[in-house]
């Protein structure tokens, strides 16, 4: 083996690679699951948008920061499920310059399948790797992500 196949071996193979394989399985095994379930075109980054929403309703900026991602984006996410039905807006009783965002019964629907969803996917994990190293992957998987910084890449949600 020459030297730069060496090198290209070793830029192949990274925990990084695997993390985004897994990832991109998962997305598109959910996004499958949601169009099954009448949801289809929604991804990932919607489901965290209303897990992140307060019943209440919340500004876009409040929205983001809970998220961990930009306004923009958040913004984009917003108008996307508004275009569904799945949110609503409304301006904010204390400053009526400002916008409130709140899910419709739809979209609290919506994001009841989607953890459906998740669960099922991740039973098939669980199935595959065991209840024991399971439970080992996703407890590592959350103290790595309590350490990692909130500069993700929009695109991946």
């Amino acid at each position: 083996m020459t030297w730069i196949e060496e090198l290209q071996a070793r830029g192949q193979s990274s925990i990084s690679r695997s993390m985004l394989n897994i990832y991109r399985s998962f997305q598109a095994q959910a996004a499958e699951q949601y169009a099954q379930r009448g949801y289809a075109g929604l991804r990932l980054a919607h489901t965290l948008l209303l897990a992140s929403l307060d019943p209440n309703g919340m500004r876009i900026v409040e929205l983001a920061e809970r998220m961990g991602t930009t306004k923009q984006f958040a913004g984009r996410l917003v108008q996307e499920l508004s275009e569904r039905g799945l949110l609503e807006r409304a301006a904010d009783p204390s400053d009526r310059r400002a916008l409130l965002v709140r899910a419709t019964a739809a979209g609290w629907e919506f994001l009841a399948a989607a953890c459906d969803v998740r669960e099922e996917i991740e039973a098939r994990y669980q199935s595959q790797l065991g209840p024991e190293l399971f439970t080992a992957f996703t407890t590592a998987l959350e103290r790595l992500g309590a350490h990692s910084t909130a500069d993700a890449a929009d695109d991946l949600l």
